[in-house]
């Protein structure tokens, strides 16, 4: 379990600690938990400390290990904020300082259209757990400490890791982030990024968005059925880097985003507008391993 989970159960932990702050019954917040109970921070209301060995959901979780006390769920959360990650409105970042203001319940960095009401979180996952059985796993991946792992084995074929997609439609964003262990100098090209694909019986029509080294050269790298591009980065292989990289597919277009904490840069490639049924990871010459991946679609 990664140290944001570690950090808000270690809030929790505190919150029934004697330490004279709120009651069950009264008003709580991460900066005032509770005296006695755990403060329910997921209740849509103004948050209340509630019984902490209670369940109020009846999801098998007690309230104090629950980060979901009012939705199933709950048993994780990915960026310590003390919303769990199947209730939390956008579970890779705390919530921004000014709310969202398009009303479609998702918030900044998840929402890829802040300003257009309709999106919604189709599918996180924080791989703390077993995979569903729905995933597509092509390569040496596996789910460890929190992280989805790729080893590289065959130097010269891409692999992918990828969930599909409940609800379709021409608008979705694929986000993720992740950290590289070890480039395979035997590789012509290495990348590590996200992906989106149309699988139909005829065939596969993929986009990719990349970190990419080909002859020496780092760049973001968007690759469709119809063509390719790049723009040239900084080192995208430091092993003590952290990349956050996001693919948005708007109809015939698919852009790709990629941040390292200290550059920013994104691109776009014409795709043939079909619409995505997968989407998830793609890794190739590296060994790295992703923290998360998150579904945004809008109709």
């Amino acid at each position: 379990m990664r140290a944001p989970v570690l950090f808000a159960l270690g809030l929790t932990v505190s919150a029934c600690s004697p330490s004279g702050g709120p009651s069950i019954g009264d008003p709580c917040s991460l900066d005032e938990p509770c005296d006695e109970g755990v403060c329910n921070l997921s209740g849509g209301a103004a948050p209340v400390c509630i019984d902490a060995n209670g369940d109020i959901d009846s999801d098998g979780l007690p309230n104090k290990s629950d980060f979901c006390n009012q939705k199933m769920g709950g048993a994780f959360d990915e960026d310590g904020d003390g919303l769990g990650d199947d209730c939390d409105a956008c579970p890779i970042a705390p919530p921004p300082a000014q709310a969202e203001t398009d009303g479609d319940g998702v918030d900044t960095p998840c929402d890829p259209d802040p300003t257009v009401g309709g999106n919604k979180i189709i599918l996180f996952e924080g791989f703390n757990g077993t995979l569903p059985a729905s995933w597509i796993k092509d390569g040496a991946w596996e789910v460890r400490g929190g992280e989805a792992v790729f080893t590289a084995a065959a130097a010269t074929k891409e692999s992918t890791l990828v969930a599909p997609i409940a609800s379709s439609s021409r608008h979705l964003a694929v986000q993720a982030s992740y950290r590289i262990n070890r480039v395979d100098t035997g590789a012509t090209q290495s990348s590590a990024g996200v992906t989106s694909d149309t699988r139909i019986q005829i065939g596969n029509t993929p986009v990719t968005c990349s970190g990419s080294r080909a002859g020496g050269m780092d760049s973001l790298y968007v690759s469709t059925t119809v063509e390719s591009k790049t723009k040239p980065f900084d080192n995208l292989f430091d092993t003590a880097g952290l990349y956050r990289i996001a693919q948005l597919i708007d109809n015939a277009t698919g852009a790709c985003a990629l941040s390292t904490g200290a550059q920013e840069g994104a691109i776009s490639a014409a795709t043939k507008g079909e619409v995505p049924t997968h989407a998830g990871l793609s890794a190739l010459g590296v060994d790295a391993r992703f923290q998360y991946l998150l579904l945004v679609q809008r109709p």
